[in-house]
């Protein structure tokens, strides 16, 4: 948002002349070398012992977002936002993505796993999504529940499942419900019924931050043909290219503003950044200067931000030049205590605010799972937004999903949603 060991061996240098091992350790010198080779050796073995999960570090960081591995780009900022402890959202993400390996292992298809519910809870100030899930399984139910338990042990999860009615369960990650799940008995299937796409269809805006270091994937996104928000960071390597891409592809322009987060400075959002303590003038001016290198942008959101969107005072000054400019304002919600809301209010800039993100996890089967998390909370309210960031996993699932939905949700860009007043 990262670790990276590195061992040097400097192995003693060995004489042009070898004059053979035995006439050479009869000398003091000789023995003096032969002393640190061996206790090099031993320090060698410690240090394989110490870090012999090094490899596994390596073998697993391609799963870790590259929002928390940071860019090679010296224009690019640095990670999406710190990792808070206790964040119990971060743990039922976690918790997602046992479930959906443990399904995979029992061999059902995705299609098959049903989201029926996503509900909003608040714990020790920060929201989780508690969910209520189905899908069938075709062996023994407790040999799952078992396995489920298992796996989240596993991934360091403190969890109990209490069974609650003859299929079904409830799990609880340290002490704290989050999943209701039923397991059917696998049953022949049935026919796929054709769904007409239905033109009032609840409504989801997917924003892709941390757009502007790769035009690769930007054109990969814009080839989806889909309705894509592209948020860009100013100071991006290809931040202009970026932007002709989705301009052409008539998909939104978003400006994706650092802020200074919880982290500073040990997490530092970048060299453009909004930071707690700057003074008016200088917090208008770099939203302008943000402005004018995206032109084409009509709304901005937060890139970190979990300090300096809790700061009223400095918010405020945020919406000035937004309400100047003409630009909504995207919460990204990186913390509950986000004054935004009521800065945006007393601005009179157009308000909205994300419900999801997709891709903590870069998995395309929990990102798509994510995205139905997005489409429940659309059909609840009308409306969802859901934040992803520009991995191939990432427009994989998207691709993926947009065409299992089969019209059931129309992705459209933000500014087609309602604001919150």
């Amino acid at each position: 948002m990262e670790i990276n060991n590195s061992d040097q061996n400097n192995k003693p240098e060995i004489p042009e002349n070898d004059p053979g091992i035995r006439a050479y350790i009869s000398k003091p010198l000789g023995i003096a070398v032969a002393t640190i080779a061996t206790a090099s050796f031993i320090c060698m073995i410690i240090a394989m012992l110490i870090f012999s999960d090094a490899s596994s570090i390596a073998k697993h960081k391609e799963s870790i977002p590259l929002e928390q591995q940071g860019f090679a780009s010296e224009n690019s900022t640095t990670p999406y936002e710190e990792i808070e402890q206790n964040d119990l959202e971060d743990l039922v993400k976690i918790a997602d993505l046992a479930l959906i390996n443990e399904l995979k292992l029992a061999e059902v298809s995705m299609s098959d796993l049903k989201l029926e519910d996503v509900i909003l809870k608040k714990y020790h100030g920060r929201f989780f999504h508690f969910q209520q899930l189905r899908f069938p399984i075709k062996g023994n139910k407790l040999s799952f529940i078992k396995s489920i338990k298992n796996r989240l042990k596993s991934a360091g999860l403190s969890n109990s499942i209490q069974k609650i009615a003859d299929d079904g369960w409830l799990l609880s990650i340290n002490k704290v419900p989050t999943h209701k799940f039923f397991i059917d008995t696998v049953t022949q299937q049935k026919k796929t019924v054709k769904v007409t796409i239905d033109p009032n269809a609840p409504k989801m805006a997917i924003v892709i931050d941390d757009m502007g270091e790769n035009v690769n994937l930007a054109q990969k996104l814009a080839n989806l043909n889909i309705h894509i928000t592209f948020s860009i960071w100013p100071n991006s390597s290809h931040a202009a290219e970026v932007a002709r891409i989705g301009k052409k592809s008539k998909n939104e322009i978003m400006i994706h503003l650092p802020m200074e987060p919880k982290g500073y400075p040990k997490v530092h959002p970048g060299s453009d950044a909004l930071l707690i303590g700057m003074n008016a003038k200088t917090i208008q001016q770099r939203v302008l200067d943000a402005i004018k290198k995206i032109p084409s942008a009509i709304g901005l959101n937060n890139h970190m931000g979990s300090r300096f969107t809790e700061n009223l005072a400095g918010m405020q000054e945020v919406m000035i030049p937004l309400h100047q400019k003409k630009l909504f304002f995207l919460d990204s919600r990186t913390t509950a205590k986000s004054t935004a809301r009521a800065a945006a209010k007393k601005a009179k800039v157009t308000l909205y605010e994300r419900n999801i993100f997709l891709d903590n996890v870069k998995d395309i089967s929990a990102i798509k799972f994510q995205l139905a998390k997005a489409a429940k909370i659309a059909r609840k309210r009308g409306q969802s937004i859901a934040i992803g960031h520009p991995h191939p996993e990432t427009i994989e699932a998207i691709r993926q999903w947009a065409k299992e939905s089969n019209g059931k949700i129309r992705i459209v860009p933000v500014k087609k949603l309602t604001p919150h007043r």
